[in-house]
């Protein structure tokens, strides 16, 4: 069964330094709700990692999921948005079918026809 991995790369934008401790925890709270609604629908988390101090540009965390289809993807996004999550972080998102070395190497040696 093939899978999609979602690498997040997020930073904190000023509008989340400007907020009270208790919006912030209020909005912490809405974050983990929706993240256990996709990981009960078969998403998987496998890594989380504070960079800022080794990343260019200072991203300051990257996440790795494992999604067992593109919808899941797709829900995340929407629901984080729809809760004002791009307001407050900056985000960058990569988003891959999981594949071998060996066959990503031979899908770029395409025979042709003619």
């Amino acid at each position: 069964m093939s899978h999609f991995t979602l690498l997040e790369i997020w930073r904190p934008r000023p509008e989340w330094y400007a907020l009270s401790n208790q919006k912030k925890k209020d909005f912490v709270a809405r974050s983990g709700e929706i993240l256990g609604a996709v990981i009960e629908k078969g998403a998987k988390i496998t890594g989380v990692y504070k960079c800022r101090a080794a990343s260019s540009d200072g991203w300051d965390m990257m996440g790795y999921w494992e999604m067992p289809n593109f919808d899941l993807v797709s829900e995340l996004a929407d629901r984080l948005d729809k809760m004002g999550w791009n307001r407050y972080f900056e985000q960058i998102n990569f988003v891959g079918i999981a594949t071998t070395a060996e066959d990503y190497l031979k899908s770029l040696v395409v025979e042709s026809e003619f």
